[in-house]
């Protein structure tokens, strides 16, 4: 008797299930939920050969119930059930074992990692000499007198190997006077030069053109799979762009905000905007300028590009979208394109998911970026922030060609289908092998 009213006691102070809680509970007992993707299919109470698909992320379910409540119902319930117990439950209520799935990994070549790390910063210099010296001179106005100007190409040359060494311009005039000694710059000069071509306006369009001719020694690579995302540099050195992004801090100072579509399998950069706007307008022009040096088969894009038109022009090139839809997403009669990815996507995820998570590519270059070249940027006028921000672009694509030399033998060339500047002419080709 004492037990019992020990026990009554605690019971009374455990929180009573509720009637979905208890309903989710047999549901997972009976066993039959499977996981599609990062999804779960859980079946139907009725015993019908039907299933509702549950998303723990959003807590949402496909059931009337939570349609019509909008808040966790009996399948949800049950998919907390499953996970916590972490196996199968068989119909009879047992829980069988448990099995362990070894994740799947991708062996590292390291011999050719490690070569083309210790011997990057030799072959990133002499590969930029290389694209600078496509950038064709301005013409001189005639009768024009003073002391003839540096080089437009020097002038791009030093700024970018300013970027690469993430030095102040100052204390980089010592590693550009070794590079005058190698032979890939004319000559010194004045720090200023450099903060003069980063505040020119005109640098930009010279930048993103280095960055595309970067880009197309990979387009033999690439399996046709690309991605888009944003993220942002900061103009200071002690705030984070996700606090920033999700509203954790107020918005205190400016942010540099890159938009860029890259390629799944080398990492490359084949598309580059820097610009404040939001995301999905931005898909567009970067497709264009993808589609300019590479072919494109499938897009992946988080939710922020989900919308009728981005699904729309995807199409009409021939490119097959991966891009989730929101929650409040609906068919719409008058947008074929819209509505039949939208059912896809509901209805086919096993086939959906594998395509959208290569989306994740676009972290790794993100984070790659950030790590190598800096999070955040020294100039401090807007025109130099954005072009400082394009420079760490050209340097990643630098550094994904000199990877691909040494782990698929590449041999890289650029400016082939243009006509090479007379300043360049008298300069040997370099061929870059291992």
């Amino acid at each position: 008797m004492e037990t019992n009213a020990a026990e009554n006691t605690v019971s009374n102070y455990l929180p009573l299930p509720t009637t979905r809680e208890e309903r989710g509970r047999q549901i997972a007992k009976r066993g039959g939920i499977k996981t599609i993707g990062s999804r779960y299919a859980v079946p139907s109470e009725s015993q019908t050969a039907s299933k509702y698909l549950v998303d723990i992320i959003e807590e949402s379910c496909t059931c009337p119930d939570w349609e019509l409540r909008r808040s966790p119902c009996k399948h949800v319930h049950a998919t907390y059930f499953f996970i916590a117990w972490g196996s199968e439950v068989a119909a009879d209520g047992g829980v069988t074992e448990t099995v362990t799935v070894k994740r799947k990994t991708v062996a590292r070549d390291w011999s050719a990692y490690n070569a083309s790390q210790t011997s990057e910063g030799a072959y990133v210099e002499r590969l930029l000499r290389e694209l600078c010296d496509g950038v064709e001179e301005p013409v001189r106005a005639p009768g024009c007198r003073g002391r003839k100007p540096i080089p437009l190409k020097d002038q791009a040359f030093a700024a970018v190997a300013k970027v690469y060494s993430m030095k102040s311009q100052r204390r980089v005039q010592s590693d550009l006077a070794d590079s005058v000694e190698k032979g890939t710059l004319g000559r010194v000069a004045h720090f200023n030069t450099i903060s003069n071509f980063l505040a020119d306006e005109s640098s930009t369009a010279i930048l993103i053109s280095l960055i595309e001719e970067s880009a197309k020694p990979l387009a033999a690579l690439e399996m046709g799979q690309f991605a888009i995302d944003s993220t942002g540099f900061s103009t200071v050195t002690y705030d984070r762009w996700f606090d920033q992004k999700h509203g954790k801090l107020a918005a205190r100072h400016p942010w540099v905000k890159l938009h860029v579509a890259v390629g799944t399998a080398t990492h490359v950069i084949t598309g580059v905007k820097v610009t404040s706007a939001a995301d999905c307008p931005q898909l567009p022009e970067l497709l264009t300028q993808t589609m300019r040096n590479f072919t494109v088969r499938e897009m992946s894009a988080d939710k922020a590009y989900s919308s009728k038109d981005n699904i729309d022009t995807l199409e009409s090139f021939g490119v097959e979208p991966f891009i989730p839809f929101k929650v409040n997403a609906q068919v719409d009669p008058k947008r074929p394109s819209w509505s039949r990815r939208l059912c896809e996507f509901l209805f086919n995820q096993d086939r959906f998911l594998p395509h959208y998570h290569r989306r994740s590519n676009v972290e790794s270059v993100m984070w790659m970026l950030k790590s190598k070249f800096g999070a955040s940027v020294r100039s401090k006028t807007t025109t130099a922030q954005v072009n400082e921000v394009l420079a760490k672009c050209l340097l990643h694509n630098l550094t994904c060609v000199v990877q691909a030399v040494f782990s698929a033998g590449l041999a890289p060339t650029f400016w082939q289908d243009a006509q090479p500047v007379k300043a360049a002419a008298t300069r040997p080709h370099l061929t870059l092998v291992p």
